[in-house]
């Protein structure tokens, strides 16, 4: 008998409560025909069960005890081991068809192929169970590109681009942001995540992204390797990524479903417009974006908005005050001997030990770093013209160093910051002098002296032979030593004696005589 399980149930429960009842009237009741009621109560009558007997039965014991299973004969025939099947279809360049051709030569009384292929297939459903993901709020952030692009026309008759359309799901509230990029490459990637975290206001715990180049270089055996741009950029927000398992579409269903709910709320609303440029077509994105968010759940009551601002908006972690700035990388360039490396035909200094070593470069629109052995030995801005060379002091090393000092205009502006009677002094040497290179030397020598002595005493020696029109340097290295102008100060500093009577005076010395 054909007949579902539940309706032989039924059958029964309205035979056992009045089996004055006839057929036909029972037969309206369930949706039946008449000879199907009439055949299943001679079934009833023959076994020798009651209602309440039959009712505690599950269907298989139902079926053994009334004999009312499908009797067909596809169904008396044998079927193989689904389990057997199952494996034998995990190896390379299996099908159904060779498996059921080898299973028949060992068994030919058994199902047909057609039966073969429904059997598995139904076998295979039911070992299949979807596991139903609670996601909690400001936990996860899936994200991904549409498959569909977004034709963006050129004004002067030249060739269209296509926009790719980023999609970004968050789990709990599933409040959907959509922009549109150039590309699928890292820079427009990262500057998705960027202006999706802005527009949140708030970085969730995890990013969920697909395995694209720009989100994951490559898997190997025991990690998984993301883009250091990429890495950088979710570091800056103090979040990671949790990328999809290949070929594992339930790690990322929420965008899943939002590529297709952006699909067709958005990208068929937009079918017939015409874009001639990407910022026109964010436009459009983020009005239809702004009403499927507002628009209601069929299963829960909200929206997402309402969902989000409700819960999910305080559990999101802070912005940074800053926002990230999309970089690039360098790896691997030689420091030159003269502890400099090259980028975009300009020179940037290290510090001098690293010279002849490799350093990685991370730069942006604005700003170079030098990383060594992931520590940053240098940063420095951006050259805006080819050929320029930029050496941070620190960098050189102290022969280096002294060489510059050395050099006219380096002491004059030294001694320009250590006070006025330190700049008079080494202005005289450098411009006042007939003998130019003895007045450099000597202005190299104080340099020194100030080294030895320290700035402040510098000065104040300065200052005291300037006032007796004093400069020489061999006097100034004397003023230095010898501290006259302390000693001066001291003596012209002193407080006369006071009067009182334990003082002795020339008359009490007189008069003893």
């Amino acid at each position: 008998m054909r007949l579902p399980i539940h309706l032989q149930r039924e059958i029964a429960r309205l035979h056992f409560y009045d089996t004055s009842q006839s057929n036909r009237a029972i037969a309206r009741s369930v949706g039946v025909s008449a000879n199907t009621v009439r055949e299943m109560r001679r079934i009833l009558r023959k076994s020798d069960t009651f209602g309440a007997d039959l009712h505690s039965l599950d269907d298989d014991a139902w079926y053994a005890v009334l004999g009312t299973g499908n009797k067909s004969i596809a169904q008396r025939k044998r079927a193989p081991d689904w389990d057997w099947v199952h494996a034998e279809m995990q190896r390379p360049d299996a099908t159904l068809e060779q498996l059921w051709r080898e299973w028949r030569s060992q068994c030919p009384e058994g199902i047909a192929y057609s039966q073969f292929t429904a059997g598995y297939r139904a076998w295979a459903k039911r070992q299949h169970i979807v596991m139903r993901q609670a996601h909690r709020p400001g936990e996860k952030l899936f994200v991904d590109f549409a498959g569909r692009t977004v034709e963006i026309r050129d004004r002067s008759g030249g060739p269209s681009i296509y926009a790719q359309i980023f999609v970004a799901v968050l789990g709990y509230s599933n409040l959907t942001y959509l922009q549109a990029v150039a590309s699928q490459k890292t820079p427009d990637w990262v500057r998705c995540h960027v202006d999706c975290f802005a527009a949140m206001g708030g970085v969730p715990a995890w990013v969920v992204p697909d395995n694209l180049k720009a989100a994951v270089w490559r898997r190997e055996k025991d990690r998984v390797v993301i883009n250091p741009a990429y890495r950088e950029c979710l570091q800056h927000y103090n979040t990671a990524a949790l990328p999809a398992r290949v070929r594992k579409a339930k790690d990322k269903a929420k965008a899943e479903v939002g590529v297709q709910i952006a699909q067709r709320w958005v990208l068929f609303a937009l079918r017939d417009r015409t874009f001639f440029s990407l910022d026109e077509l964010n436009d459009a994105l983020r009005r239809l974006v702004v009403t499927l968010n507002a628009h209601p759940f069929k299963k829960m009551s909200g929206s997402r908005i309402e969902r989000f601002e409700k819960t999910e908006r305080s559990t999101l972690k802070r912005l940074p005050p800053i926002p990230f700035e999309l970089c690039d990388w360098r790896y691997g360039v030689r420091a030159g001997d003269d502890y400099h490396v090259e980028h975009a035909r300009s020179f940037y200094s290290v510090p001098s030990e690293l010279r002849g070593q490799r350093v990685d470069l991370r730069y942006t629109g604005s700003m170079l770093e030098v990383m060594h052995r992931g520590q940053r030995v240098a940063l420095h801005a951006l050259a805006q013209c080819e050929g320029t060379v930029q050496t941070l002091p620190e960098h050189r090393p102290i022969a280096h160093v002294r060489v510059l000092e050395g050099e006219p205009r380096a002491l004059m502006l030294w001694a320009e910051s250590v006070g006025e009677g330190s700049a008079a002094m080494i202005r005289h040497h450098l411009e006042n002098r007939s003998d130019a290179v003895n007045g450099l030397k000597a202005a190299r020598r104080m340099r020194d002296l100030a080294r030895i002595h320290g700035d402040q005493r510098f000065e104040e020696a300065c200052a005291y032979a300037l006032s007796l029109n004093i400069t020489a340097l061999r006097s100034l290295d004397s003023i230095l030593k010898q501290a006259p102008d302390k000693r001066a100060h001291s003596v012209s500093g002193t407080a006369p004696r006071p009067a009182h009577d334990n003082v002795r005076g020339a008359s009490y010395f007189g008069e003893n005589t």
